[in-house]
C-alpha cells in the first residue's frame, strides 16, 4: 500500500502521510469536518501516542502491521497494539475510499451481496437507512 503506512527512522518514527485526496473530496457522503477530525485528530493522535510508546523499544524499527501482529493478545502490550492497530485501521480506511467512488464491486463480492440482498442497489439502500 505504498506510503500509506509511512515509516521513517527519526525523532517521530511514524509520521502522518498526506491523504490521497482533499479533505472535502468525499462530500456529501463524508464531510470535510468529519475527515479533518478522523485524519488530523484521531489518526495523528494514534501515531503520536505510538511515537511516545516506541522510544527505546524494538517496535521503533517495525512497520505498523508488524507491531499489530507482534503485540496482539499479549498482556502488557495493549497500548502498543491499540495505537498501532487504530493507526493501521485509519490508514487502510483512507485508501479504501475515493472521490466519486462506487461502481460495481468485484464479481465474487457482487455475487455474495446479490445472494444476501437480492441486488447491489438493495444493499446500498439498506445500508443508507
Amino acid at each position: 500500500m505504498g506510503d500509506l503506512f509511512h515509516h521513517v527512522s527519526a525523532a517521530d518514527v511514524f509520521t502522518l502521510p498526506p491523504l490521497p485526496y482533499p479533505e472535502d473530496a468525499l462530500e456529501p457522503v463524508i464531510s470535510a469536518k468529519t475527515m479533518s477530525i478522523h485524519y488530523g485528530r484521531h489518526y495523528q493522535g494514534y501515531l503520536s501516542n505510538l511515537n511516545r510508546l516506541v522510544v527505546g523499544k524494538n517496535y521503533a524499527e517495525m512497520a505498523l502491521e508488524k507491531i499489530v501482529l507482534t503485540t496482539a493478545g499479549k498482556p502488557g502490550e495493549q497500548l502498543f497494539f491499540n495505537n498501532a492497530a487504530q493507526a493501521w485501521n485509519h490508514a487502510f480506511y483512507w485508501k479504501s475510499l475515493k472521490p466519486d467512488g462506487g461502481g460495481d464491486p468485484p464479481d465474487t463480492l457482487k455475487q455474495k451481496i446479490e445472494k444476501s440482498f437480492g441486488s447491489v442497489e438493495t444493499c446500498k439502500k439498506q445500508l443508507a437507512e
